[in-house]
């Protein structure tokens, strides 16, 4: 008697599950005119919508936002921590940004993290970085830290 078997079709992937990292797209920015009530000068302002952040990511984890800058003079981009150029306020579903400059046509893009990440480091020691600490850092470190594609958007699951 002979037996053979074969494996069967991946499936769809399935959503995001709670201890998911998840990013978005690059997405270009779109600026509008704002009147800041507070200081009464003229700013700009832009909304991204982000439908994972939630409340629980809000209490507990990090959302962290890079824009891709490109010099004028040389044409050379490189990946910027917008809290070093703009300023963002995090709510459940939306991003708001704003700035003192227009950023329209500057591409965006968020990378959300639902708690304190802890990684194992080449020496097998484990490294758990706080909410603060993921804030502060630069495009690369992140992104090789999670592994995350340097294009398109999804999830990663991670181990909390």
């Amino acid at each position: 008697m002979t037996m053979s078997c074969k494996k069967g079709d991946t499936g769809p992937a399935g959503p995001a599950g709670p201890d998911s990292v998840m990013y978005s797209n690059w997405t270009n920015l779109s600026f509008s005119k704002v009147y800041d009530q507070t200081t009464g000068d003229s700013a700009y302002g832009a909304t991204v919508t982000a439908p994972q952040i939630t409340s629980k990511v809000l209490s507990t984890g990090s959302v962290v936002g890079y824009l891709l800058l490109q010099n004028p003079l040389t044409q050379d981009s490189s990946i910027v921590n917008a809290i070093n150029y703009v300023t963002e306020y995090f709510s459940v579903g939306n991003i708001d940004i704003f700035a003192g400059a227009d950023f329209s046509g500057i591409p965006y893009r968020y990378v959300i993290i639902p708690s304190k990440i802890t990684i194992t480091d080449s020496n097998g020691n484990p490294l758990t970085y706080t909410s603060d600490q993921i804030k502060k850092m630069d495009y690369t470190t992140l992104t090789g830290l999670l592994s995350i594609p340097a294009k398109g958007s999804g999830s990663k699951q991670i181990s909390l």
